[in-house]
Formats: C-alpha cells, structure tokens, sequence
C-alpha cells in the first residue's frame, strides 16, 4: 500500500471523532500540499544519482573550509572517532586490497597482488597459516563444504574457528576469523581451489567453471564493497557533510533517499560529485535519524506541530546509533520548525559507554539559530539494562514513539545465550505507543512481526516494506548467507503498536 493511502486511512478512522467536513478539507489541504511537493519531487528525481554511478568517483572533499575560529562559541563536545578495522576478502591482498589472482601457496585462503606484499605480509601471517593449511588444506577442512546443508556450513566455520584458536593458544582477529567465515571457495558449489577465477566485474566472488550463474543478480553491490573498502583501507573514516537547511514549513519526506539529499543539498556540486564510499558512509550515518523521522511522519498525526517528542531505542549499541548524535538536529529541528525539545534515551543490556565523562558524551552540539529560541536535542544512555526493567525504574519516560534497528527478536538465543525478547516486548507493546521495527533483509521482517505477534496483539500501522532510507553500505551476510550474500542497516521496516 502507498503511503499517500496510508494517511488516508489513518485519517478516515479518525472522521468519527472530529466530523467529516473537518476530515474533508484537511484532505483537501494536504492532497495540494503534497501533489505540489510530488511535482516538485519528480523534477529534481531526474537529476538525481545513485550509488552504482559512484563506483568510480575519487574521494570528494568537504564543501566547507572550516577554519579553528569558525565555531559561534567555546563548547566542551567530545568527538569520537573509531578508526575502521581492516576487512579481509578472500581475493584480495591482505596489504593493499587490491584485486590479486595469486593465492598463498600454503594454505591457499589469502592473496597477495605481487611477491613483494606476499614478503611483507608473511611474518604476520606465518603462524596462522601453518595451523590453516594443517586444518582446512592438508587436513580435509575443507572437502566437507559442498556436501553441508546451508545452516551445517555456518555452524562448521564457526566450530573450525574454535579448533584454529584452541591450535594456536589465542583468539583470532575479526580479520582473521573472515578468512573462516568467508573463505576463498566456489560461490556457487563451495568448491575449494587455489585455481577458482573472479568474477572481472567485482572482483570479489569467486567460481569453478560454468557456477557463476547466481552472482548477476549481485554483482553491482559488490562492486560497490569493494570500491568502499578500498577507499576505508586507502583513507580511514570519512566524515561527511550533512545538508543543514532549514525549514519554514515542516518538510514531509519523500519516499527516496537521493531525492531527499537533492533536495537538502540543493543540487551543490558537492553532493552530484560525492564519490561512493562518502555516499554510503552519509547513508550510514542518516539511516538511523531518517528512519526515525520517516515511522513519525507515518504514525504520529501530530508530528508537523507536537514541540516535544520522546524517543526510546531498545537494544541499542553505541557505535551504530549512538554516535553522530549532531545528525539528530540536522533531519529533526530543521526539517520540523515547531519542534522545539528532541529527547533521545538509549537503552540495551549490549550498550557500553567509551571511558568519556557522560555530561560530555550526552553533548550535542546545537547551531546558534537553534539555541537562540532555546532549541535543544537531550541525550540520555541506559547501559546494560534490559527495557523491561528500565520500563519500571524512575528513570522511565513515556515516549511519542519506539525504535528497534535490526534487533532480531525471532533469534531465541538472545543476550548471552537467554531469550530476554519475550519480556521486553510486552511492555514496549503496553505503552501502546508506535513501535518502528527494521531488518537487515526482506526475510527477516516477516519473522519479526510473527515473533512479537505470537506473545502479544497488536495493530499493524505499518506492513513490512523496503526501508527507503535504509543505509546504502553494503557488509556481509553470514546469518543467511546462503540466500543474501550482502546486507544493508535498516533494509525493511514495520511499524507495529500494541492493542488496548
């Protein structure tokens, strides 16, 4: 169902209370308001370009030069900044990421592009490939894999994790335990080669002969990838410039991401040159306030005029929705005019708080416009606390609406081995407030809404769709890899409240 029905049913079942002529001429009012908006959107939607046409963009820089000085006054604001790790594929070279068709003559799962990263690299990898040839090449390891069931081949990479580590007397680096999880085989059949070809285009899946017939389907988002771990590994963390405008009227989101980053960053050549990795890491850094905003417009009818809105994120982990709390300002005060108080509360037992003084790491940095009507977006952390007693500590306060991002509630071995699901969607369905549910695939979502639908009832304000501000930056999928190689924040969404 399109959006536009959405809030015409929504409306109708509000005609009982408010009388039909009144119902009427909102109707009226808001089909010119967004009938113009539409014409508008469909005109700039021409100019607009996606992450595909990216690829093979360089590195934009900011369109801001920001001198020491160019702050309105002396904050005390803590910046994090987490360096990204290093990400290993399969075929490509462990020093400098790019494309290599050699693969270790030992134990046949890295690549190095020439011998000379290969003698650069090799101190560092010569413990662990002795035990890896011993396990996976000469032992066998690996002749098991076309013959596993899909849930068996993620079960054994994880046990022969466990046999590597116990051989070597140390837990692997997230780096090397992809050498496992993602290992150099046949996309296709998992066939084990050290004369498996690339696919020319990507670069990244790998085939026997003739058992390239699934990857077209997605091959340009690994292009993508891999053009964006290349540029992480050549240049570390990009820090992307927000459009910061500012509305005079409360500014109703379009069902599309790049239309929206036109319409904010009017048409500046900054944006139209944005190389693919600063788009998707934008992306990456919007999906959580644009999805937030995009689930209030859908289910609070008052959000063009409410003045203080309360959001609860459940299960939150602090570098994925805690970090870039400036977004917050930038999609919420400018975009809402008549929203004046922003409180955000973070809430989940995996939540844990970098060695910083709190009253500096709830700082955001608010611009001078804002803070001269007395503007302000407040930040609050609950770490290590389940929702469900949070909801009756004295800390609690009711919230206009609830965000779970990707959260897996259908995975019964939740937090530590426990299935603490059961508990804490009770009461976040007993609030009976608007419940935003997101995923990382089409597959997940559906399992979500039966697992909250199987303990409690509830409307649905919302059935599961693509995520229109999903974040674009692809990672790997190894829960079900089987069927969706690659993965994406936000991906589907659903909007869910529980029953009087």
């Amino acid at each position: 169902m399109g959006r536009r029905k959405r809030n015409l049913k929504k409306l109708s079942s509000a005609s009982q209370k408010i009388g039909e002529n009144k119902i009427s001429e909102e109707l009226n009012s808001d089909e010119k308001e967004e009938t113009k908006q539409k014409e508008e959107n469909s005109f700039i939607l021409e100019d607009t370009i996606d992450v595909y046409q990216r690829v093979r963009l360089p590195l934009v820089h900011s369109m801001y030069d920001r001198s020491p000085d160019d702050s309105d006054e002396e904050e005390d604001i803590v910046v994090l900044n987490f360096s990204p790790r290093f990400v290993f594929v399969s075929n490509l070279c462990l020093i400098c990421m790019e494309r290599s068709e050699e693969a270790c003559e030992s134990c046949g799962l890295v690549s190095y592009c020439s011998i000379q990263h290969k003698k650069q690299g090799w101190p560092k990898h010569r413990e662990l490939c002795k035990v890896l040839t011993e396990v996976c090449t000469n032992g066998g390891g690996f002749s098991f894999l076309p013959d596993l069931t899909a849930d068996d081949y993620r079960i054994y990479r994880l046990k022969l994790i466990e046999i590597v580590e116990h051989r070597l007397g140390r837990l692997l680096d997230p780096w090397e335990k992809e050498i496992l999880l993602y290992p150099r085989i046949c996309c296709s059949c998992r066939y084990f080669s050290k004369t498996l070809r690339y696919c020319p285009a990507c670069g990244i899946e790998l085939f026997c002969e003739n058992h390239d017939d699934k990857h077209e389907e997605w091959c340009r988002d690994f292009q993508v990838f891999r053009r964006v771990l290349f540029m992480q590994h050549r240049n570390g963390n990009v820090d992307p410039e927000i459009p910061d405008t500012f509305q005079t009227t409360p500014l109703y989101l379009p069902n599309n991401f790049d239309l929206l980053m036109t319409q904010l960053y009017s048409r500046s050549t900054y944006y139209c040159n944005m190389d693919c990795y600063t788009y998707c890491s934008l992306s990456h850094i919007s999906t959580i306030p644009l999805t937030t905003l995009y689930s209030m417009q859908i289910s609070c009818q008052d959000w063009k005029t409410i003045d203080t809105f309360v959001i609860h994120v459940i299960g939150a982990e602090f570098q994925f929705e805690c970090i870039n709390l400036h977004v917050w300002e930038k999609f919420f005060l400018h975009l809402l005019p008549n929203l004046k108080h922003l409180r955000l509360m973070f809430i989940g037992p995996e939540l844990r708080l970098p060695a910083v003084p709190l009253d500096l790491l709830t700082a955001v940095k608010i611009c001078s416009a804002c803070k001269s009507i007395n503007r302000r977006v407040n930040v609050s952390f609950y770490p290590e606390k389940f929702y469900h007693n949070f909801c009756h500590s004295k800390q609690f306060i009711k919230p206009h609406l609830i965000c779970l991002f990707n959260p897996g509630l259908y995975r019964e071995t939740g937090f530590e081995g426990k299935d603490t699901w059961p508990e804490t969607i009770k009461e976040f369905c007993k609030i009976k407030v608007p419940v935003c549910v997101t995923s990382y695939t089409k597959h997940e979502i559906p399992r979500e809404m039966t697992r909250i639908k199987s303990i409690i009832d509830v409307e649905t304000i919302l059935e599961p769709e693509r995520n229109p501000f999903a974040s674009i930056k692809p990672d790997r999928n190894f829960v079900s890899d089987d069927t969706v190689p690659l993965i994406y924040k936000n991906y589907y969404l659903a909007i869910i409240r529980g029953k009087s």
